[in-house]
């Protein structure tokens, strides 16, 4: 069950609701003022006892560490933007002027797992050149793309026009050149588009660019990719 905290100033326990058809336990409290933390504190063990592991929380909040050590935990926003790796690696090409398919693009990480073979798979069609750099898996990887599809998969270290960071540890290390290129970090509670904005205009203003909110609604089945913008 996924919880959802509004600050409304309202009270009361956790009612069961639909956020744009996707269902939510939702409790409304009042963060703020003297007895705000006590009050957030309240409202969170009322999500984890309703069943909740993880929550919806408004823009800007940060508190999480109390959320945490009550048991709930923020949607992750990796999965969602990485099964979107190919559109947005894409709108990052065309904003530098480039076609994707005449563009080398570097997929980044600490292991060759699902995510990266996925992002992969979604990308050969589209570009011209690969580069995969993954201590773990990452030259088996490559051999196989090269074998399936015929791609050039250049060494990790060659220059390329935007790269994928899929994992914590794959940031790109400046002393090589590697850091030059535009690069979309697709992972941790807070990602890097690289400017790049993606939203669902059909939410309300607010909601449109919320990504963990977009991460829920997609992996409820809420959110399709032809609802998603980016600009």
């Amino acid at each position: 069950m996924l919880g959802q905290l509004v600050f409304d100033g309202g009270r009361g326990g956790p009612r069961r609701a639909l956020l744009y058809g996707l269902p939510v336990l939702r409790c409304h409290t009042d963060p703020e003022g003297f007895w705000g933390e006590r009050r957030l504190k309240k409202a969170g063990r009322s999500l984890c006892t309703g069943g909740a592991v993880r929550a919806l929380v408004p823009t800007g909040f940060d508190r999480w560490p109390l959320l945490l050590a009550l048991g709930l935990r923020p949607m992750d926003p990796g999965p969602f933007l990485r099964a979107h790796a190919a559109p947005l690696t894409a709108s990052l090409l065309e904003r530098q002027g480039l076609a994707p398919d005449r563009a080398t693009v570097a997929l980044r990480g600490q292991r060759a797992d699902g995510a990266m073979l996925r992002a992969a798979l979604a990308l050969c069609p589209r570009v011209r050149r690969l580069t995969i750099s993954a201590p773990r898996g990452g030259e088996r990887l490559a051999a196989w793309l090269r074998q399936e599809y015929g791609l050039p998969i250049l060494p990790a270290d060659a220059p390329a026009q935007a790269a994928l960071l899929l994992q914590p540890g794959a940031e790109p290390d400046a002393a090589d050149g590697s850091a030059l290129c535009p690069a979309l970090t697709l992972f941790g509670p807070a990602p890097d588009l690289a400017g790049l904005r993606l939203s669902a205009p059909d939410l309300a203003q607010e909601d449109r660019e919320a990504l963990p909110l977009l991460s829920a609604l997609w992996e409820g089945g809420r959110l399709t990719a032809d609802q998603l913008k980016i600009t």
